[in-house]
């Protein structure tokens, strides 16, 4: 993103790839791009995670992420 449009990534943009990742069951990805991010993980970012958690029944990651 930064490279090819100059737009250095903020949290806004990571929640909507996490939104994006988890609508589609793909937790373990979105929990990869969060542990990868280059800012720190908003309220938006972990929202949008457990939301997916509770959508797909993974308890065990929404535990493991709440805490």
């Amino acid at each position: 993103m930064s490279n090819v449009y100059s737009i250095e990534p903020r949290s806004e943009h990571y929640a909507c790839a996490v939104d994006l990742l988890g609508r589609t069951g793909r937790l373990s990805e979105a929990k990869e791009l969060i542990d990868r991010m280059v800012v720190e993980a908003g309220p938006s970012v972990w929202g949008a995670l457990l939301s997916a958690c509770k959508t797909y029944k993974n308890l065990e990651m929404a535990e493991v992420e709440a805490v």
